[in-house]
């Protein structure tokens, strides 16, 4: 068995003292930069690792996020996620994460596992409002990301303006009949629909798409949707909002099964941005994950490592439109 290194056997080897050892691997500033080349150079040669539980119970602080997503499979949130590690890391964090599968139950299993595992604070996509309150008692700072809250510090998007936008672009390229896909009437249907009616338009509930809450992955997404058009005869609408990427995409492949051509015939736009609306074409609004991610962990880390005012911070980013081929369209 390899023989672990010492933090004293490593200053001996760069021939300085043990604090200074100490002060270049917690990233203290203040050291000679030539002095932390040559440190770094002998912790790489011979392989140390930190005790990071040492260091944990010394400083009371793990240097651990936790992070508990909805989801996986929404490419949206693998992008999201990807992108917390990556600046958490940055800032000399590590992240734990969790899934709640939209369920609440499972949602404060995690919370639980968080606190057992001592981390510093955490970050939640919540699977509704079931643990808010009872997450805002803890004393463990919280941020909400990708959803607005009031109880919680919260970084997320105006989905109202969201809504706003893809119904003014709809009716700025001659559309005067409009359909929404999506699992509830939230922010961004609202503000679709008051959009259409500042504009003097009327949105028909028969265009509303209605998803299952357990609707969830590609297959149940496309199975609800053939649903609906073996209900109808025909489309009664020539443009289309999706709640997310991967509606908009499950709606296009089974409107190609059924010869409407997109945009000629139905215009589309979804919502997050992913890499897949980029690779296949489809118009989105986007959500700005590096600001979204940036926001997020300034703020807790400040929770974290400040004396700050108890005040809720909430922050609605502003969203935009990316169109591509699936909206470009313009009716006379």
């Amino acid at each position: 068995m390899t023989r672990k290194i010492t933090m004293r056997e490593i200053a001996k080897l760069a021939n300085v003292s043990q604090p200074t050892v100490s002060r270049i691997i917690n990233g203290n500033k203040g050291v000679n930069e030539e002095i932390a080349k040559r440190v770094l150079k002998v912790i790489e040669e011979v392989g140390y690792v930190p005790n990071k539980a040492a260091q944990t119970l010394k400083r009371n602080q793990s240097n651990i996020i936790g992070i508990s997503v909805t989801e996986i499979y929404n490419p949206y949130f693998v992008e999201l996620i990807d992108h917390l590690e990556s600046e958490a890391r940055k800032k000399g964090y590590n992240i734990i994460l969790h899934n709640s599968k939209h369920n609440p139950i499972i949602e404060w299993e995690n919370i639980q596992n968080f606190i057992a595992r001592q981390i510093d604070g955490f970050i939640i996509v919540p699977t509704g409002e079931y643990n808010l309150q009872r997450i805002s008692e803890l004393d463990i700072p919280a941020v909400i990301i990708t959803q607005n809250a009031k109880t919680l510090d919260s970084v997320g998007l105006n989905h109202l303006k969201a809504g706003m936008i893809a119904a003014e672009n709809f009716i700025h390229s001659g559309h005067i009949k409009f359909g929404y896909i999506g699992t509830s009437f939230d922010d961004k249907f609202h503000g679709y629909e008051s959009a259409l009616a500042e504009n003097g338009f009327e949105f028909d509930h028969k265009n509303y798409i209605q998803l299952k809450e357990t609707s969830k992955n590609n297959f149940l997404i496309r199975r609800d949707i053939k649903n609906y058009f073996q209900k109808v005869e025909s489309l009664d609408f020539t443009c289309v909002f999706t709640e997310n990427d991967i509606i908009a995409i499950e709606f296009m492949r089974a409107a190609e099964e059924r010869n409407i051509r997109i945009p000629e015939d139905i215009s589309i736009i979804g919502f997050d941005d992913t890499y897949l609306a980029k690779i296949m074409g489809i118009s989105s609004i986007h959500q700005p994950i590096d600001e979204m991610v940036n926001t997020t962990l300034e703020i807790l880390l400040n929770r974290i490592e400040n004396e700050v005012s108890p005040d809720k911070i909430n922050i609605h980013l502003e969203p935009t439109l990316i169109e591509r081929k699936t909206s470009m369209f313009r009716r006379k």
